[in-house]
């Protein structure tokens, strides 16, 4: 087995050769110096400020095609030993030298905008930043294709090279290499330098954010896969359960009915039926309303109640032998289907081969008593390279703006996660070690889309103009106090709400459509008592059999338990380890 330790350790080896791209510190006669001036696409493989043992550089101008503007395309190959192959791509807007017009230089608006890749795959399309008048950039995170599978080699130990590529040093230099090839190609530095990323790209801007903070002044990270070991693992909790209670996959229409019966059962509790579960985590349904013979059950597609006990679990998520939680469910309302089908999700199969260092690992082999320890020996093994959970502390003293949406419905990925997350930054940052959540949103905010699936899609309104909510944010310090989400039917515009900053919520007026967001604002605070405490994990890496760790929720195992005998619960010893 590798020691973490022996992971962690790796990240700054793999980073040494930064130092060979930094310019050198200049000299009072430079400072002197008239600007340099820009160059052409032709001349940038062989430009000597390029110059690096580890880069190989090609370039040339992709001419204009259908709706895609001409620019200048440079491929780099970063390679700091045998073992290393990450291809990034640079698209630059054509400057004054090859004829470009209308920007700051040339075509070019000053700024640069990393884009980020999607499950185990990174994307090298730089096309939608460029034809926007960016500078940008892609990765393919040091693989082709995408699986994870070659993180665990054949004889048990960890694929570190490909583990670290993909998770950190791709996308590192590919923002630290974009902005020197810009001053490169411009001969000016980029005013702004943003990156723009969804699920896999959402982690990556979270890990940007955390790693690399100086660097980037705006991140737009929505549905971001952060935690990566612990909420990949989960993803297999109901392939787990479905397997132990029913005896294989439930259904999927008897899946999309027990959805649908949640959701009217809940929809009302926010004052407006719209199809949508505002909050679900206050949706208390149960699959057994659904159980066949009862009076509640549906005409069709009713459960067993084997079915009904299975589908209560994946709702709620997996828990220890303390009846602890170790990470989060699917919520009430969301599609199940994506991680519960007749198939599971491959990258949840492939974490539990990451887990347990091997690549021949059957999860059918685990019950629900032993999923607990699977989901800590991932955390023990690789889940601190991997989890994107570190502080914000650069970034903020910096001055970026972090913009994420995650969906209410997210079926991927699961949302209080999230959540999780912008909690323990509101404590970071309060002024007590307490959540502040407007301390928070000085340079740091997340909106709920209530409907909304993995990066769109689903019942509820879609989030809209969310980059350029950013760019504002960033370049004239206006802080989005609520985003403009929107429901479109054959080309027609149909509903429009608020999302509002977390933890508000979009709060009908009383009067007037509600399919109207001038109807609605912003108000009410989602971080109740209750809902947090049920939110409450088992310590990490200790979730076999660890108590629940309060650090960091705003809440106390006193309160708690308060909460817990109020609504009927009665859960165990919650003491810090």
């Amino acid at each position: 087995m590798v020691h973490p330790s022996m992971l962690v350790a790796s990240v700054t080896a793999a980073l040494l050769c930064l130092a060979v791209l930094a310019p050198a510190m200049s000299t009072e006669r430079d400072r002197h110096k008239p600007p340099p001036a820009p160059v052409s696409c032709a001349e940038l493989a062989s430009e000597p400020t390029l110059g690096s043992a580890s880069l190989t550089i090609s370039a040339q101008i992709h001419l204009a095609a259908g709706s895609n503007v001409a620019y200048c395309q440079v491929d780099l190959l970063y390679s700091t030993s045998p073992e290393q192959n990450i291809n990034i791509r640079v698209g630059l807007p054509l400057n004054s030298v090859d004829g470009g017009t209308g920007g700051v230089e040339g075509a070019w608006n000053g700024r640069t905008q990393g884009i980020g890749g999607g499950g185990c795959a990174g994307s090298l399309n730089v096309n939608a930043p460029v034809n926007a008048g960016y500078d940008g950039r892609g990765s393919d995170t040091g693989h082709t294709g995408g699986s994870c599978e070659p993180g665990v080699n054949d004889d048990r130990t960890y694929n570190l090279q490909f583990i670290q590529d993909f998770i950190r040093n791709a996308i590192k230099q590919q923002v630290i290499l974009s902005k020197l090839i810009a001053r490169t190609y411009y001969g000016v530095k980029p005013a702004y330098n943003y990156w723009n990323g969804c699920s896999t790209g959402g982690r990556q801007g979270y890990l940007l954010a955390q790693e690399l903070g100086k660097e980037l002044d705006g991140v737009l990270a929505n549905a971001p896969a952060i935690y990566w070991t612990r909420f990949q693992t989960a993803q297999m909790w109901g392939q787990i359960v479905m397997k132990d209670l029913v005896g294989g996959p439930i259904a999927a229409a008897k899946l999309s009915q027990t959805t649908a019966s949640a959701v009217a059962a809940c929809d009302a509790a926010d004052g407006v039926i719209d199809g949508v579960i505002d909050d679900p985590r206050t949706c208390k349904f149960s699959a057994t309303a659904n159980i066949c013979g009862t009076p509640t059950a549906p005409a069709a597609n009713c459960l067993t109640p084997q079915e009904a006990e299975a589908i209560d679990k994946i709702w709620d998520g997996p828990r220890n032998a303390k009846e602890n939680k170790i990470w989060f469910g699917l919520e009430r309302g969301t599609n199940l289907s994506g991680l519960n089908g007749t198939n599971p999700f491959a990258l949840g199969v492939t974490q539990f081969h990451w887990n347990e260092q091997d690549r021949n690992f059957d999860w059918k082999t685990v019950t629900e008593d032993g999923y607990p320890q699977v989901a800590q020996n991932g955390s023990r093994n690789i889940a601190d390279v991997t989890d994107t959970f570190g502080d914000l502390d650069t970034f903020r003293h910096k001055g970026g703006k972090l913009l994420t949406f995650v969906g209410g419905n997210d079926q991927l990925i699961m949302p209080r996660g999230v959540i999780n997350y912008y909690r323990q930054m509101a404590s970071r940052y309060g002024k007590h070690g307490e959540p502040d959540f407007e301390r928070l949103q000085r340079f740091y905010r997340l909106f709920r889309a209530p409907g909304v699936a993995h990066c769109g899609g689903g019942a509820g309104p879609q989030p809209q103009n969310l980059f350029n909510t950013l760019v504002n944010w960033v370049e004239k310090d206006v802080a989005p106090d609520q985003i403009l989400s929107q429901i479109t039917t054959n080309g027609v515009v149909t509903r429009t709400r608020p999302l509002c900053p977390y933890p508000q919520t979009a709060l009908y007026n009383g009067s007037g459509s509600t399919d109207d967001a001038s109807n609605f604002h912003c108000g009410g605070n989602l971080e109740e008592r209750r809902l947090v405490c049920a939110d409450v994990l088992a310590k990490y890496k200790h979730e076999a059999k660890g108590n629940l760790d309060f650090k960091g929720t705003g809440v106390d195992p006193q309160e708690c338990r308060r909460e817990s005998h109020a609504y009927g619960r009665h859960d165990h010893d919650s003491h810090d380890d």
